[in-house]
């Protein structure tokens, strides 16, 4: 990768990435923001222009909509590098899986990331539960906890978040997949990846947890 400010997220100009290759782009730009040398690619208005007609993003990523989860911050990326997808909690609802089938289908993004992150508010209401949420984010959580449950996670006697926070993420993923024929098709002809990764916030780092696969 070329460390200039106008340099494309994209491996080479002509030919698509693999999602080998994105994965790697994008711990290298973590690297840079974790170190403080972010270089800030793409963020110019010339490039911006560039854009206005069309988009090649290389990676959908779903995340949190955490203000402390500014997701092109943290892979150092600019305009037109990222299709980016937020809800509270980066959880598998209907408008997520339509956005995610979007950039896979209309875009032909090679890699979904699903990135949760420590301190998550909606993970946390789900394993603590409030009695002061309004219904709808009852719903929310309670689908979040009705997955973590499933997945095995231990209430009692006591959660623990840091499990959950990484657990969700591999959870949300997989829901993309089940519920999604484009999902699985894209990913058993080798054209996908599928990864889940948590985002820590007292230290800045990501935990890779891996690609997700076909049940």
């Amino acid at each position: 990768m070329v460390n200039r400010p106008d340099s494309p997220l994209r491996v080479t100009q002509t030919a698509s990435p693999t999602p080998a290759q994105v994965i790697s782009e994008l711990k290298a730009g973590h690297e840079r923001f974790k170190q403080a040398n972010s270089i800030h690619p793409h963020a110019s208005e010339a490039r911006l222009h560039e854009l206005e007609q069309s988009q090649a993003p290389h990676a959908a990523v779903l995340t949190c909509s955490d203000s402390r989860v500014a997701v092109e911050l943290i892979f150092d990326s600019g305009f037109g590098d990222l299709f980016v997808i937020r809800n509270a909690g980066n959880s598998a609802t209907p408008g997520t899986l339509a956005s995610v089938e979007y950039a896979v289908e209309a875009l032909q993004v090679p890699l979904v990331l699903v990135m949760s992150h420590s301190g998550c508010g909606a993970v946390g209401a789900a394993c603590v539960p409030e009695h002061l949420l309004t219904p709808t984010l009852m719903d929310h959580v309670g689908h979040i906890r009705n997955g973590l449950k499933g997945a095995g996670l231990p209430f009692e006697p006591q959660v623990d978040l840091a499990h959950a926070y990484g657990l969700h993420a591999q959870i949300t993923a997989q829901e993309l997949i089940n519920s999604s024929a484009l999902l699985r098709k894209r990913l058993q002809s080798g054209q996908l990846e599928v990864h889940a990764a948590c985002f820590v916030l007292h230290n800045l780092e990501i935990n890779w947890l891996g690609s997700q696969r076909v049940a």
